[in-house]
């Protein structure tokens, strides 16, 4: 059973696992070492936004270390529910890294409602008017650059805070073995009404070699999910907010 992915891919995974693990440490460096005006923007920064940073890379690492890139047979069940954990994680903490960003700025930068008062907490977020218009148009555009990828963030993180939530498909069939895996099953659902275990256990490991995983995740079959490669997916997420890190940095500072 070959990996889902070449040899090429592979090793590039890895490196740019490496590379988010070295971003990680220097992002994190910089907004606990940063001079803040505020004391609420500098927990938000500290306590908020670099926590979850942590959180984030360790999730990486996590599904990395349980379904490797170049795993060839189907994982444990447990080891496939620990690595959904993970992504899970990853993904509330995704957007809790974004909204982290925007109180930061709301602190650091004094941002009010026109008549003085404190924003209402509900409003406070990087896609929000009363928080954007308060941009630089550098940043308001590099935003708007991003819209998409917000798009795509908040279905997924909607659907698992609110619908159903994301998970690996523990394996699949391809078409060409799908008839012989109905028979094992129809045969393996005999010899367990039959009292024949030992039957069973044969028929249930012969049905399970025609499976073939995946490192797919998903939500909702009858909402149309988008199916993502979870490997690189969840590299190109965690790059994402390190590149809204270093700009909103870039924004604090000017």
């Amino acid at each position: 059973m070959a990996s889902f992915y070449s040899d090429a891919q592979i090793a590039a995974l890895h490196k740019g696992r490496e590379t988010a693990n070295r971003a990680f440490v220097n992002l994190r460096e910089r907004y606990l070492v940063r001079g803040y005006r505020d004391a609420r923007a500098e927990e938000y920064a500290q306590h908020g936004f670099a926590r979850r940073l942590g959180t984030l890379i360790r999730a990486v690492d996590l599904v990395f270390d349980l379904l490797p890139p170049e795993l060839d047979a189907i994982p444990e069940r447990d080891t496939v529910v620990d690595a959904t954990i993970a992504i899970q994680s990853f993904m509330l903490n995704t957007f809790g890294c974004l909204d982290n960003l925007a109180w930061i700025f709301v602190y650091e930068k004094g941002v009010t409602r026109r008549d003085g008062a404190a924003l209402d907490p509900q409003s406070v977020s990087l896609g929000s008017k009363a928080v954007r218009d308060r941009f630089s148009k550098e940043f308001s555009d590099y935003i708007a650059s991003r819209d998409n990828w917000f798009k795509n963030i908040k279905d997924f993180r909607d659907a698992l805070a609110h619908r159903i939530p994301l998970y690996i498909p523990p394996f699949i069939v391809t078409p060409d073995v799908v008839d012989e895996y109905k028979r094992l099953e129809r045969a393996s659902g005999d010899a367990m009404r039959g009292g024949k275990f030992e039957e069973y256990g044969r028929l249930q490991a012969e049905q399970k070699k025609l499976g073939r995983f995946r490192p797919w995740m998903t939500h909702s079959r009858t909402e149309n999910a988008h199916q993502i490669v979870l490997h690189p997916q969840l590299l190109a997420d965690f790059n994402t907010v390190d590149e809204f890190g270093r700009k909103m940095l870039e924004e604090l500072g000017r």
